[in-house]
């Protein structure tokens, strides 16, 4: 079970990558044309802001959920490094299963807001507000996943 939760994280993993590189150029994309309208033609337009904030909750999320599996979040280890193997491995797993928590609120409040936002559009482009809702239960699918498959596999992250 743990190398094919394993194969299931590095495919995530890998098709998140790819989301978040397109998410970063079309939203480099989006404020490019904001600026060039509103500065050299004059003339603001209305939708970059929008499809920019909608771009830009995609990619933070998903990004942090690569960050679950890669290691790359923020840790004081001052203190941990100082502490016995064994009560860092038990501290390891212990905030890896905080973790896994962490994204199954993530889920659970991503389908509650999912669910309020049904029937609602965005004011300006008029996309269904349930697409920019979904992110947060997405990233907390992918933040339990990639946990997972770091708690049955310990020694991936030493």
């Amino acid at each position: 079970m743990a190398s094919a939760v394993e194969w299931l994280s590095r495919w995530c993993a890998r098709v998140t990558l790819v989301a978040v590189l397109a998410l970063g150029i079309a939203l480099v994309a989006c404020i490019l044309i904001s600026v060039f309208f509103r500065y050299i033609v004059g003339q603001a337009l209305s939708w970059p802001e929008e499809l920019s904030m909608f771009l830009f909750t995609w990619l933070v999320l998903l990004t942090s959920s690569l960050g679950v599996r890669e290691g790359f979040h923020v840790r004081l280890s001052i203190v941990f490094e100082h502490l016995p193997s064994p009560v860092r491995r038990a501290l390891a797993h212990l905030i890896t299963v905080a973790i896994i928590a962490f994204g199954a609120v993530l889920i659970y409040s991503g389908n509650d807001l999912v669910v309020r936002a049904t029937g609602h559009l965005s004011a300006t482009i008029g996309y269904p507000l349930e697409l920019i809702n979904c992110s947060t239960s997405v990233c907390g699918a992918l933040i339990v996943v990639h946990a997972l498959s770091s708690l049955l596999n310990p020694e991936k992250g030493e």
